[in-house]
C-alpha cells in the first residue's frame, strides 16, 4: 500500500555494498585484464624472463586484488558527503524520492532498468551510469517485504 515514507542513514558497509554492485560489471574488465597478466608472467618465468615476468606478476595482481576495492573506497570517499547522512525515502506511484539536508532527487519508475537486491536493501539500476539504493533492513520485516514487491511492481521483466 503506497505511499511508503521512511527515514534511514545509510551505513558505510550498505554504501560500499551497493557501489560494489553497481561497479561489479567495470571491475570485471580489470580482473580479466589482470588474470591475463598473471598468466602471461607465469608464461615468461618459464621462458626465462624473470623481470618482466615479475613486473606482469604483479600488475595482474594489483589489477585483480588492489584495483576494485581501491577505487569503491575512493568513490565512497567523494560521495558520502552527500549520501552518508540521515536520509528522507517516499516510494510511491511516480517513483522513488530520495532527500537529505543537502539534495533531492526522485527517480521515475521509466528511468530504472533493473532490479537488485543486496541484503537488506534494493539496488535500482539507471542503465549503465547510474543506480539508487533503497535500505530496508531497518523496517519491519513484513514492511520490508512490500516496499520490495512494490519496487518490483513497477520495474516488471525488466529487473
Amino acid at each position: 500500500m503506497a505511499p511508503f515514507v521512511f527515514s534511514a542513514h545509510p551505513t558505510r558497509e550498505q554504501l560500499l555494498a551497493s557501489l560494489a554492485h553497481f561497479l561489479g560489471p567495470q571491475f570485471r574488465l580489470y580482473r580479466w585484464m589482470g588474470a591475463a597478466m598473471v598468466v602471461l608472467g607465469l608464461l615468461l618465468f618459464a621462458l626465462g624472463d624473470v623481470f618482466v615476468a615479475t613486473f606482469a606478476v604483479l600488475l595482474g595482481a594489483v589489477f585483480l586484488l588492489v584495483v576494485p576495492p581501491l577505487t569503491t573506497r575512493l568513490v565512497l570517499t567523494k560521495v558520502s558527503y552527500l549520501l552518508d547522512r540521515p536520509t528522507e525515502y517516499r516510494i510511491d506511484e511516480r517513483g522513488v524520492w530520495i532527500g537529505n539536508d543537502l539534495v533531492e532527487n526522485l527517480f521515475h519508475w521509466h528511468a530504472v532498468d533493473r532490479l537488485d537486491e543486496l541484503p537488506g536493501m534494493v539496488i535500482a539500476r539507471l542503465g549503465k551510469s547510474g543506480f539508487y539504493a533503497v535500505p530496508t533492513d531497518g523496517l519491519p520485516p513484513a514492511t520490508a517485504a512490500e516496499v520490495t514487491g512494490f519496487i518490483r511492481e513497477r520495474v516488471p521483466a525488466r529487473g
